[in-house]
């Protein structure tokens, strides 16, 4: 416990020293990622998952250049397997491939798309207060972020290749998601993973463990809006980025308990296409509208 609260303590004095000595800042490039990477160690350590932490390996595991900034958060057992890995000629030039891809692919997102949706769609759309002007920038910015982070993203997993990390993906068609749980398995999928794991699963089990709750559902629901709670909190300590976290928690509460109460139901369980359809069409604008909210328009 207490190797995990002094790795939090830059992070913690990085969202909240400011907020009291707003002239003060504590802050150094890649600070939450390398957070998240350490943390990641000391619970892997803790569970008997790494047996030996060679230093080298370690330092570089947590400052490993192309993805120190933004991410994908790797994970040290999946990290040790590439670096300890021998490439052959074949899979040298397979990685090559992958990493021009992925870096084709993340300056046609980053650079061309992003900029024009910024160019020509959100920034005029940012200068008016009418519904119609917000309803149109929650589009623009919708489709900007996702263009301009999964630009990036796909940019650092490039580079990664180039080294032989195959450092996991970020994105995964996120905009053809069925519901908010399908969302989360497809969007900044390295971090809503490692949230998945070291704070939901971790507290619903303790609070299975220990009968918490008088029905066994509400620890999976709770644990829905504490772990998007910190989400948000991690984002950032302004109201907009807690408020982003709580919403998509009490929307993954609420789509676990909808598919349990109508688990039989033949029509929301259709797989019909228009109701398919329907359902990514519902669950986009869900997306957009916390994706509103985070961008702090509202605020």
């Amino acid at each position: 416990m207490l190797a995990v609260i002094l790795s939090l303590l830059p992070l913690l004095a990085a969202k909240f020293v400011p907020l009291f000595q707003p002239d003060y800042q504590v802050f150094f490039l890649g600070l939450s990622y390398i957070t998240f990477r350490s943390l990641d160690v000391i619970i892997g350590i803790h569970d008997g998952m790494i047996a030996s932490l060679p230093p080298i390996q370690y330092l570089t595991f947590l400052l490993f250049f192309p993805t120190i900034s933004s991410g994908p958060i790797d994970r040290y057992k999946r990290f040790e397997e590439d670096w300890k890995r021998e490439r052959t000629r074949t899979e040298f030039f397979s990685d090559l491939d992958g990493a021009f891809q992925r870096v084709f692919t993340g300056f046609l997102y980053k650079f061309i798309l992003a900029a024009l949706i910024k160019q020509y769609w959100l920034d005029p759309m940012s200068q008016g207060n009418n519904l119609l002007h917000i309803g149109s920038y929650m589009y623009a910015y919708t489709f900007y972020l996702f263009f301009d982070f999964a630009g990036y993203s796909a940019f650092a997993v490039g580079l990664s290749y180039l080294f032989g990390i195959h450092t996991p993906e970020n994105f995964n068609r996120p905009f053809l998601s069925r519901d908010i749980r399908d969302f989360w398995n497809r969007w900044h999928m390295s971090l809503s993973f490692w949230f998945r794991d070291h704070i939901y699963n971790r507290f619903v089990f303790t609070a299975l463990k220990n009968k918490w709750f008088k029905n066994r559902y509400t620890a999976s629901y709770v644990g829905y809006v504490i772990t998007m709670g910190l989400m948000g909190l991690w984002h950032g300590t302004a109201w907009h980025y807690i408020v982003y976290g709580l919403y998509h928690g009490v929307l993954l509460a609420l789509t676990t308990w909808l598919d349990r109460r109508f688990k039989g139901n033949r029509l929301l369980n259709s797989k019909a296409f228009i109701w398919q359809a329907a359902s990514i069409l519902l669950t986009f604008h869900l997306i957009a509208i916390g994706l509103l909210i985070f961008s702090g328009r509202l605020f």
